[in-house]
């Protein structure tokens, strides 16, 4: 409460400090990088400032997620406002805030897109007077779409997705003339490289600042220690003819195809400075196992660097670089109680960046699910036999239609609204993107599925780039290199079935990339079982004391001083 009878807002501990779970290992880092110290009695006087009030009444801490501390800031006119504050762990310092506040004044005001009106922010912690980056913007009216999402009706629901799809389409009329993230050209240090967008986008309708591509803030050139290592993170260009408009943009290069080069350079770039890392997909490392190397990614990522400028999508419709917000879950979708069709804000566009289409595209996280996916392009139906299923039958009869049927009709209403993004969609089922995929994640992931996925494609060559007019294939494998993967391959499952069976043991908070977080009541109970699954682990695959010390050394889940 900061009123006239002035109370320090800065004794509130809990305001600083990461409050929504615990780590069951490396818990003392992960809190550090969830945790920011400033002023909050200044940034209350900031806020009211800015509203041309004389203090801010009341101060709430709204639930907490992993990258922002943000609060619920009610002044005393009783306007409610919302004020952000980043903590380390969400990006570039200075970068990420000026990134977020240009992209929200770009969607909002030239997008046209419900989006939070920004009306102060700072993205210097070290000059401003609150001590830390801070954005203080609108609240979104409204609920989350998570509240009335479970009662509502079918209709209801795919008029929704109706909305998405539009809303959707307006990131595809507007592509950029690079690949990075959005800035306004004053936060951008001369020395950094920048490109200003094409002449009706290039200035802001409302604060009338000059846009510009700069550095990526996207989360994948920063995750998994990604941050720590030095390479060029852009904007990169590319020249493609689309639609009539041509956007100048490339990766040190040409086209497409070199974004695709310097994801993998980017994997090398970081193998090569942080070697093999803790957050493989399986247990490796110890005797008769796996064994992760840094030369063994090297190497697939060289086989690689000699195809990927041949993995673009045929289709140039997916190429041109747009912004997306690829974090739509139902939290960041606030509707109108009332009317809950009418989607009244979009939040959360923190490392929302510009890259291709069809690397950007992506289903809304709610409509995903676990099951088989309806393959007509009819409606999806109940099971024949519906009558004679049981009541608990019936019920996930009808549950599994459901979600076959919004999936289905956002796959539809894309083909007639957004054909491009229904391009992207399909392309990402290929075995050309499925081997961009493997390149771009494997400082985390398995080498020898991804030399797999490589031969798989050197055997298919003249099938997806043709016979006559594609290019010949650079890849050649002997007999001797396809018996060695397929042994490695085999090791490596072993490895990634046994983090499976071990996370199983764990329960239902742990998943693969599981970095050890659950809710706070839980942790005792899941420290016990994190516990339990080492010991049996180790019993399991150590015949002698010194194997189970080689094991316990690359257990990943923390040691035996941390869970006792």
């Amino acid at each position: 409460m900061i009123s006239d009878n002035f109370l320090d807002m800065n004794e509130h501990n809990d305001f600083f400090r990461y409050t929504a779970g615990r780590w069951v290992f490396n818990e003392i880092r992960q809190l550090a990088e969830r945790s920011v110290r400033f002023d909050m009695n200044e940034l209350a006087r900031v806020t009211a400032t800015c509203f041309g009030t004389g203090s801010c009444l009341n101060i709430e801490k709204l639930p907490e997620g992993n990258f922002n501390k943000t609060f619920l800031m009610t002044l005393d006119s009783g306007l409610q406002v919302v004020a952000k504050v980043p903590n380390p762990n969400a990006g570039r310092p200075h970068s990420t805030t000026a990134s977020e506040v240009a992209t929200m004044d770009y969607a909002r005001n030239t997008l046209g897109l419900p989006v939070p009106k920004v009306h102060a922010w700072s993205s210097r912690s070290r000059t401003n007077s609150v001590g830390a980056e801070y954005i203080i913007m609108d609240k979104v009216s409204g609920i989350e779409l998570s509240r009335c999402w479970p009662k509502m009706l079918a209709n209801q629901k795919m008029q929704i997705l109706e909305s998405l799809v539009q809303m959707e389409k307006k990131f595809v009329s507007a592509p950029f003339p690079a690949i990075g993230s959005l800035y306004y050209k004053e936060d951008l240090d001369d020395n950094l490289p920048q490109r200003p967008l094409e002449q009706d986008h290039i200035r802001s309708q409302l604060s009338k600042r000059t846009f510009v591509v700069g550095p990526t803030t996207a989360r994948n050139f920063y995750d998994f220690g990604r941050g720590q290592v030095e390479f060029d993170r852009g904007p990169c260009k590319q020249s493609v003819q689309f639609r009539g408009l041509v956007c100048s943009q490339t990766v040190s290069g040409s086209s497409a195809g070199d974004y695709l080069k310097a994801l993998g350079a980017r994997e090398e770039r970081c193998i090569e400075q942080l070697g093999v890392t803790s957050h493989q997909f399986g247990l490796f490392g110890g005797p008769g196992s796996y064994k992760p190397s840094v030369a063994s990614k090297i190497s697939v990522l060289e086989d690689y660097r000699k195809i990927a400028a041949y993995l673009v999508p045929n289709n140039a419709s997916s190429h041109p670089p747009v912004l997306w917000h690829g974090d739509l879950h139902m939290g960041n979708i606030f509707v109108d109680p009332d009317h809950p069709t009418k989607i009244t804000g979009l939040i959360d566009w923190q490392a929302t960046h510009i890259a291709p289409l069809f690397f950007q595209a992506g289903q809304p996280h709610f409509i995903d699910f676990d099951g088989p996916r309806h393959q007509e392009m009819s409606a999806p139906r109940l099971p024949s036999n519906f009558g004679q299923l049981s009541p608990a039958e019936q019920q996930d009869a009808e549950a599994l239609e459901l979600k076959q049927s919004l999936y289905k009709f956002y796959e539809v209403e894309s083909a007639s609204q957004n054909r491009p993004v229904h391009d992207a969609l399909r392309f990402q089922q290929t075995l050309k993107y499925q081997t961009v995929a493997y390149a771009a994640s494997l400082l985390t992931g398995g080498e020898p599925r991804f030399k797999g996925k490589l031969m798989a494609l050197a055997d298919a060559w003249e099938k997806v780039f043709g016979k006559a007019d594609g290019p010949p294939c650079p890849l050649r494998y002997s007999d001797e290199d396809r018996r060695d993967q397929e042994r490695e391959q085999r090791l490596w499952m072993v490895g990634h079935m046994n983090m499976l069976r071990v996370l199983e043991a764990i329960g239902e908070d742990a998943q693969i990339g599981w970095d050890g977080w659950v809710e706070p009541q839980r942790y005792d109970a899941v420290r016990d079982r994190v516990r339990d699954a080492r010991k049996a682990f180790l019993e399991q695959v150590a015949e002698t004391e010194e194997e189970r010390m080689e094991w316990a050394r690359h257990w990943p889940f923390g040691g035996a001083k941390e869970l006792d």
